[in-house]
């Protein structure tokens, strides 16, 4: 099988390094070629057909996927399986945004989506072009109006960099966004935890979200000016004893739930969406919380080492067997070995 990627070259960048990962660990298993951002078979400009007949002549690859979610790209790419001898594959993250427009771009000239998550509860709405605001919508929104094939591609860790580690230098550590309207169980934890860790003794760390657009937060450069990114971030992730978080107002099971479980650390949050899917399963290989019992849950998983640690290491168990980068590029392969129905 062969794969022609058209996502962006994304090593260097927060959060989608692990999506290089990912498509490195599928080239260890069949022949890929890459025409995204910052590849060097990349040609600015150049149509899809146009990349295809330069690097495979008449002989096109089976399939073209792309792992970055990128609208404009998938419309100006897509085009209907009678027009072409190849399978096309798109990958879905933020459902909230602009849904309409990602169903008709994925079922228009698409025969795969891959979806990070399957339900949004809220779509986003500005208001005068200035004011952002959250309006309900059929959960099941993509299910029910995408025509293509519909698989579950969830986040996954790359143990390469994500990774236990026997020193703790915290307790517990919060980074993030915690923006009230989006995060209100991260807005309650980021309110109070300072006050309450100095209240209990407790090491911290406590941090925003690195600034800029997804495919703009270059790691190197964030790192020269101080953000915690990239292996900086992996290992403070597993220097904590407890990362404590919140999914969000749309429950994503966030790709925070993967990183954290693969570096041995435990994930205190609440249930994310599709969490029996996912085989995360609370007081087992996670512990869930909410804005009332945040507090009095930390506080007993701290006091009692035994049980955060046995937690923990089935986190980490659950992220190697289920949900890591080579499985998921297993995962992928299979995926495109099946016929389209």
């Amino acid at each position: 099988m062969r794969i022609l990627f058209t996502t962006i070259k994304s090593d260097e960048l927060v959060n989608l390094n692990v999506i290089h990962s990912l498509e490195k660990e599928v080239s260890k298993h069949v022949d890929c070629q890459w025409v995204g951002k910052g590849w060097s078979d990349h040609n600015p400009g150049e149509k899809l057909n146009e990349s295809i007949k330069r690097l495979y002549g008449n002989d096109p690859p089976d399939w073209v996927v792309s792992n970055r979610a990128d609208l404009k790209e998938y419309m100006a790419y897509g085009s209907p399986r009678s027009d072409r001898p190849y399978g096309m594959v798109m990958t879905l993250a933020d459902l909230h945004a602009d849904p309409q427009e990602w169903v008709r771009a994925a079922n228009n000239g698409y025969d795969i989506t891959l979806m990070r998550y399957l339900y949004s509860p809220y779509i986003k709405k500005n208001l005068l072009g200035r004011y952002r605001y959250y309006q309900k919508i059929d959960p099941e929104f993509y299910l029910k109006n995408l025509t293509t094939k519909i698989h579950h591609f969830p986040w996954f860790t790359d143990p390469s960099m994500y990774k236990p580690s026997s020193e703790k230098e915290y307790d517990v550590i919060f980074l993030g966004s915690s923006e009230k309207k989006v995060y209100p169980l991260r807005n309650a934890v980021v309110q109070d935890l300072p006050r309450l860790c100095k209240e209990k003794g407790w090491r911290y760390m406590l941090k925003g979200r690195p600034p800029g657009e997804t495919t703009q937060r270059n790691i190197p450069e964030l790192l020269s000016q101080g953000y915690i990114v990239g292996e900086k971030y992996a290992e403070t992730i597993a220097k904590s004893k407890v990362f404590i978080f919140g999914s969000s107002i749309f429950r994503y099971p966030l790709s925070k739930y993967f990183e954290v479980m693969g570096s041995g650390t435990l994930v205190m949050a609440d249930e994310p969406q599709t969490a029996q899917q996912l085989h995360f399963k609370d007081g087992e290989n996670y512990v869930k919380i909410n804005k009332e019992n945040w507090k009095k849950t930390l506080e007993y998983y701290l006091e009692n080492d035994d049980e955060r640690e046995r937690i923990a290491s089935k986190g980490h168990d659950t992220v190697m067997k289920y949900h890591s980068v080579e499985v998921r590029a297993k995962e992928l392969i299979d995926l495109l070995n099946k016929p389209v129905t």
